[in-house]
């Protein structure tokens, strides 16, 4: 899992890097994960509308980085949401995501598992 150790790095050097991007994931655990390595700018959904989510962070962010499970709900959130965001004038970041799946994670929250760290 060296590769996931990499990707966590450069996640982390991007959030200390673009403070004017937020990373967007599901829910609590997802950000909870995320924390855990020192990511920061994340964000959750909460079980929000898409269009209050995309006001909210369009007030404060210049894009966002999409950080969706690859479960079918996570797939209709990611489609969703990418509309939403781009009518909000964000811009939007795929990359982070779709290097997840080319490494096996199905669920962000099992990032820390994969790695053998303790659960929060």
């Amino acid at each position: 899992m060296e590769k996931l150790k990499v990707y966590i790095s450069e996640l982390k050097q991007f959030s200390l890097k673009n403070p004017d991007w937020v990373i967007l994931v599901e829910g609590k655990r997802d950000l909870k994960a995320l924390e855990m390595f020192g990511i920061e700018n994340v964000v959750d959904m909460k079980g929000r509308k898409y269009h209050d989510i995309a006001e909210e962070l369009s007030e404060s962010y210049v894009g966002v980085v999409l950080l969706m499970d690859f479960d079918p709900e996570g797939e209709t959130i990611f489609r969703k949401l990418t509309k939403v965001l781009e009518l909000y004038g964000l811009k939007i970041d795929t990359s982070f995501r779709e290097r997840l799946r080319e490494l096996g994670v199905r669920f962000v929250e099992e990032i820390p598992l994969l790695l053998r760290l303790p659960r929060w």
